[in-house]
């Protein structure tokens, strides 16, 4: 996948989602409990965790399913300008620090490395086990079919892991879309498109970084999500304007 120009700048989307995005220091409940959160912190210790969030009209994405709207913000996540410097001192060598690696990983689903952000396909996304600059790992995907009923609503996710569980830092990323149905308090079909994570010490029982270091994360976590969110709708509404 060709670098979009919208990669590289913040646009019009980036600070629309800074605006009306939503921020807690919460995931879902499910989240802490799935196969990724076992093979980050396997002995179950306490973790730090947020959640940033933006509930559009579903008439937004344009037609898009759940796999492209995943796949185009993992492009936006890791190919974009915020992640820029990070990206470019892991590709010159500083992954070697920390390595991302998780014990009880299959070793069979390890599949091909990433250095390239013009190989992050927006179209679909990686196979599970893949490594994005040698420092995330796609961890565990899950697609919904779609709802059975009218009223029911549906998420899909995909999981990427960093750090490992054999020192002291390893976490995780989970990209989530949840289709809300249309209900008598809300006319719309909405969607509700969220970045939830989750970081630990997997050799220690213990919360270890300073407030100083969190407060860091709480904006690099909102900035992230906006670079998302700007490929999303970015490339979305250029492929609408495309087939038109």
């Amino acid at each position: 996948m060709a670098v979009r120009p919208y990669q590289n700048f913040p646009g019009r989307v980036f600070f629309s989602s800074l605006y009306n995005q939503s921020y807690r220091t919460q995931v879902g409940s499910d989240f802490l409990v799935s196969s990724s959160a076992k093979l980050v912190n396997p002995h179950h210790h306490i973790a730090s965790s947020d959640e940033v969030s933006w509930t559009l009209d579903t008439k937004d994405l344009r037609g898009m399913d759940d796999r492209k709207v995943l796949s185009l913000f993992s492009v936006g996540f890791f190919g974009g300008f915020v992640l820029g410097i990070e990206r470019m001192l892991l590709t010159a060598g500083a992954w070697r620090l920390l390595p991302v690696h998780f014990t009880a990983f299959p070793s069979e689903s390890r599949k091909s490395s990433i250095w390239h952000r013009s190989d992050i396909p927006g179209d679909d996304l990686c196979p599970t086990g893949t490594k994005l600059f040698g420092s995330f790992q796609l961890l565990d995907k899950q697609i919904s079919k779609g709802p059975t009923n009218a009223s029911t609503s549906t998420s899909s996710y995909v999981d990427y892991g960093f750090g490992s569980d054999t020192y002291s830092f390893s976490g995780c990323h989970r990209f989530r879309i949840t289709r809300i149905p249309r209900t008598p308090e809300n006319a719309k079909e909405l969607v509700q498109i969220s970045l939830e994570g989750f970081h630990c010490d997997p050799q220690q029982n213990r919360l270890w970084l300073p407030r100083i270091a969190l407060w860091f994360h709480a904006a690099y976590a909102r900035v992230l999500f906006a670079n998302g969110m700007q490929s999303v709708l970015t490339r979305g509404a250029h492929q609408g304007a495309s087939h038109q």
